[in-house]
Parts: structure tokens; sequence; C-alpha cells
């Protein structure tokens, strides 16, 4: 598959709209065990020798063993990145996101039972990454099972079909899932968990994305470009460019997640901020008894404490009840 992420789609089966897995499973292990296979193929782009090792986690053994592992880190850096990943949504929608990403509490579980709920959901789901994969390249078992995909249709085998219209369609099914799920959430207030950022710290970070990303295209492409020895064709790059925008990708929201994370004034800008919300928002003061509006500070209401009312000159002289203000002029 040239889209890695696009393997997810598989494992939607196991995931509710909220968030959460079904029966036993754990919906980041499920998605994250779905990238597992592949990880190495990303991380080529810093080590070349990593490629070959793409044998074994395609492998049966690799399915229990190394996937397994591979998913672990893939979840932590997840549990790294979530909170300031929906720091970059506009704040009115954070809850929203938030709430669907979250998913399942952990705290409540048992260790025991928790390790093995994420190791099946993570073999099952690095289980439906190889076996999608035999169907859309060379050499695989699933090539000799239907050998309908090893026939040139326009000059390219079936097998290179099914990669890319596979990869289209499963994103488009990724997208239906996750905005589908979205809609079903209410909006409410930005979680405090969540860092705030401004504008310009959203550009930086989009900036920051984009930088990385290109910078893992290039270098992959001329890399493997180098390397090349016979005529090469538009097509061709588009594997090795996806690998490297996925593993610069990678580098950018670690290296974001950390910044936004290890951000010493992020709770104080965050209360700062709620502050200066509640200070302008008419719903978060205190009414006045009659429901007429905001009621003003102690002691300025329209009688104080000590049966005196303010003027509605603004001046700010109390008068006693009963009693006109003179106009001073």
């Amino acid at each position: 598959m040239p889209f890695t992420l696009s393997h997810a789609a598989a494992v939607l089966p196991g995931i509710r709209r909220d968030g959460t897995g079904r029966g036993p499973l754990l919906a980041s292990a499920l998605v994250a065990g779905s990238f597992a296979p592949d990880m190495t193929y990303f991380a080529a782009t810093a080590a070349p020798a990593a490629m070959s090792f793409g044998d074994v986690t395609h492998s049966l053994p690799g399915l229990v063993t190394v996937d397994v592992l591979i998913t672990a880190a893939l979840v932590g850096l997840w549990l790294l990145m979530r909170e300031p990943l929906v720091a970059l949504v506009p704040r009115r929608r954070q809850a929203r996101f938030h709430g669907f990403v979250r998913g399942e509490d952990w705290s409540g579980t048992q260790l025991p039972a928790l390790a093995w709920r994420f190791f099946l959901s993570a073999a099952i789901g690095s289980c439906t990454h190889v076996f999608w994969d035999s169907f859309t390249h060379l050499d695989r078992w699933g090539m000799k099972v239907l050998p309908v995909l090893s026939e040139i249709v326009a000059g390219f085998p079936m097998y290179l079909y099914a990669q890319y219209g596979g990869s289209a369609v499963a994103l488009v099914v990724i997208v239906w899932f996750t905005v589908s799920a979205l809609r079903r959430r209410p909006d409410g207030p930005a979680p405090v968990c969540v860092p705030l950022l401004d504008a310009r710290g959203r550009w930086a970070a989009w900036g920051l994305l984009a930088l990385c990303v290109l910078a893992g295209v290039v270098h992959r492409c001329v890399r493997w470009y180098a390397a090349q020895t016979v005529p090469l064709k538009p097509l061709d790059f588009v594997p090795t460019a996806c690998f490297g925008a996925g593993a610069g990708l990678a580098v950018g929201l670690v290296l974001y997640a950390l910044a936004v994370r290890l951000w010493p004034r992020r709770a104080e800008h965050r209360d700062s901020a709620a502050t200066a919300d509640d200070l302008r928002s008419p719903a978060g003061r205190p009414q006045s008894p009659d429901g007429s509006g905001p009621r003003p500070p102690d002691g300025s209401g329209p009688q104080a404490p000590d049966g005196t009312t303010r003027p509605p000159d603004g001046r700010g002289l109390p008068v006693r009840a009963g009693q006109r203000g003179r106009s001073g002029g």
C-alpha cells in the first residue's frame, strides 16, 4: 500500500463512533497495529538498513512479536501528541475532537487485563495489514490465490490498481467515519488538558510540520533516485515520497508535541484566557435579581446596603432613596 494510513480502514469495524473499541479491543492499539508492519520503511529514511527488516514485520512470527512492540511505541507517541494535536483545532471545536480521540479511560483497568487486550488489539491490527498487502504486492500468497492480479491492464499489473485504488477508497472511508463520529459529539468548553495556542503558535506549528514533510520527501527521493540504474516513471516515486513524507511528519509532530508540553507557561495562559472570557461573557457574570442583565459589582447596584442608590448619570455619588441628585451644573 503506498499510503500506510489507509490500513486503518480495515480496523474501523472494531471501533465505535465514540472512539472506544468494541468488546475487549482497544482503539488506539488497533489503529497503531494496522500501521506497525510498515514502520521500518519509514525508519529507512534515516537508517536505510531498516528497509530489509520489513520482511520480518510482515511475517507471521513478526505479527505477534516485533509488531506488537512497534505498536506499543506508536501508542506511546500518540499519547504524547494527542492533546497538542487537538490544540491545532479551533477552540470552539476542541471539546468535540478531544472527546473523540480521548477514547477509553484505562485508569480503572487492571494491568494484566489491559496488557492482554493491548496484545490482542495490536496483533489483530497487524494481521489486517499483512492480509491486505498480500493482494496488493507482487510475490505474496494472495497473488497465488488470485492469479488475475498479475495480469497487465493498460500497461500496469492489476495488483498495482489494487494498491492505489484500495488506498484511495480506504482514505475516503476513514474520512467518512471520522466526520460522522465528530458530528455525534457536542461542542463544549475547551478541555483544560489541551494546550492553549494563539494564532502565531498555530502558524508556527503548521510551518514546522510542512518543513519537516518537505525535507523528508526531498531527502528520501533524492537518495533513492541516485541509487537507480534504470529509467524511472513519475509513478515510481510515489511510495518513496510517501515514506519520506511520513517520516518527516513523524519527526515534526514529536518536536511540536515536546515543545508544547514543555512550554512552562501553558497553564497560566489558559487560566488567563479563561478569566478574560468570563469577564467578557455576560453568561459568565452574576445576574441581577430581576433577570434584567449582569449585576454590577457589590455596592454599585441600584441600591447599596446602606440604603443609598447610585444615580444614573454615572458619577458614582450616592443619594438617598426617594431623593433626586442635583445636576451639579
